[in-house]
């Protein structure tokens, strides 16, 4: 692979950093803000009858999204070690796509009941987003399978 590729791909892989980490710093900054500030746009209304409820739903978005950039430093950390070893399509990549595809189950859930939690409402929101969105990123992994084993098999033809 050329030079300059990696060099375009390194550069990509910091940028996709780069604003997945303001977006985080955004979302722990809205949280914050939400639940200590009265004046924020929607501050959190506690209810006590939901109020296990909203600490699960709070704390599982915010863990959730940590997670899941922790993931996307994982995957794009794996990327550039492998082009710097030839390689294409780490394998090690595929588990960390599906693992992605698990969190996303939980964190399109959680997103879905964000807005009531907020709220201090007690309805619970299921969406065809739960099951879209894993299926997707399933379907990425499986893509991203498919490429590896070409990318082994056109290695081993050489």
């Amino acid at each position: 692979m050329k030079n300059s590729t990696q060099k375009s791909i390194k550069r990509l892989s910091i940028a996709t950093l780069i604003i997945g980490g303001l977006a985080l710093a955004y979302l722990y900054w809205e949280m914050i803000a939400q639940l200590w500030v009265d004046s924020y746009i929607v501050p959190l209304t506690w209810n006590p009858d939901v109020k296990g409820w909203q600490i699960f739903i709070l704390a599982t978005r915010f863990i959730g999204f940590t997670a899941l950039f922790i993931l996307c430093c994982i995957f794009l950390h794996r990327i550039n070690r492998g082009l710097a070893k030839g390689e294409i399509f780490p394998k090690s990549n595929i588990s960390v796509i599906r693992w992605a595809a698990l969190l996303s189950v939980l964190l399109t859930f959680v997103n879905s009941n964000y807005s009531a939690v907020v709220k201090g409402e007690s309805e619970l929101m299921l969406d065809s987003s739960i099951i879209l969105v894993p299926i997707i990123v399933l379907l990425f992994a499986g893509l991203y399978k498919m490429a590896y084993l070409a990318a082994k098999d056109s290695n081993l033809a050489i």
